[in-house]
């Protein structure tokens, strides 16, 4: 016969510990209930098509408080952040589904310089902008924000489009601390295949929730603009 006690002790242990678990279960579903009842307030506010002189389409986009409290706290503990813009033409079409024409992205980003103490905003293919306030960095992703999207010559002039634009502020994340634990373990190339770390060691879930908990979670907005042709698109930069 199987020894029936060590189950039996088991399983009153766990009886015994079930009001605690019940507890701590609750108050953690209380904190994430408060956490994600409070409004957002991280949003794209309007998007402007517009064309240049060589015909091409361009977006600028206007966000709202693109730096939340939350993330401007971690952001001056050092952690780095990324704001990714995705901008989408589509093409009206009679009797049939709309038309995708371009789907184009673009990054930005968003660190604390502590030598420096200033705050730079980086972008593919750009010299590094330097800050010397938060709110300076904030205030330049308000209203400096613009992204090429398509040539138009392959449009007709007088076609119904319209744009969908999507934002996302993406805090730290686990290929940012395998890239700082590298550099101060002096493993940068070698970092992939050194399982070293006790950060990077943690499954990705469990890192995702943490974050998650910390406050440092990703920020998410979308907008569809009007309909809009070609022919009657505004001058870029009015």
């Amino acid at each position: 016969m199987l020894p029936c006690r060590p189950l039996l002790a088991i399983g009153s242990s766990l009886r015994a510990r079930a009001p605690r678990l019940r507890a701590c279960l609750g108050a953690l579903l209380a904190w994430l209930a408060l956490g994600t009842g409070s409004a957002q307030a991280f949003q794209i506010t309007s998007i402007r098509p517009a064309r240049d002189s060589s015909g091409q389409l361009w977006v600028e986009v206007q966000l709202e408080q693109p730096i939340e409290p939350r993330v401007a706290s971690s952001l001056g503990r050092g952690m780095p952040a990324t704001l990714t813009l995705h901008a989408e033409l589509w093409r009206r079409r009679r009797g049939w589904f709309d038309r995708m024409e371009r789907a184009v992205e673009t990054t930005f980003r968003l660190h604390y310089d502590a030598w420096g103490d200033d705050w730079h905003l980086d972008r593919p293919g750009a010299p590094p902008e330097v800050f010397g306030s938060i709110d300076s960095l904030q205030l330049a992703l308000e209203h400096a924000l613009a992204l090429p999207v398509s040539r138009l010559e392959k449009i007709a002039p007088e076609t119904s489009c319209y744009l969908v634009v999507s934002a996302s502020l993406r805090p730290l994340n686990v290929e940012d601390v395998e890239e700082v634990e590298g550099w101060l373990s002096g493993e940068v190339k070698e970092k992939r295949h050194s399982g070293l770390g006790v950060l990077t060691g943690i499954p990705r879930s469990l890192f995702e929730a943490a974050r998650n908990f910390a406050g440092f979670g990703d920020e998410r907005s979308r907008l569809i603009s009007t309909d809009f042709t070609p022919e009657s698109l505004p001058p870029a930069g009015h």
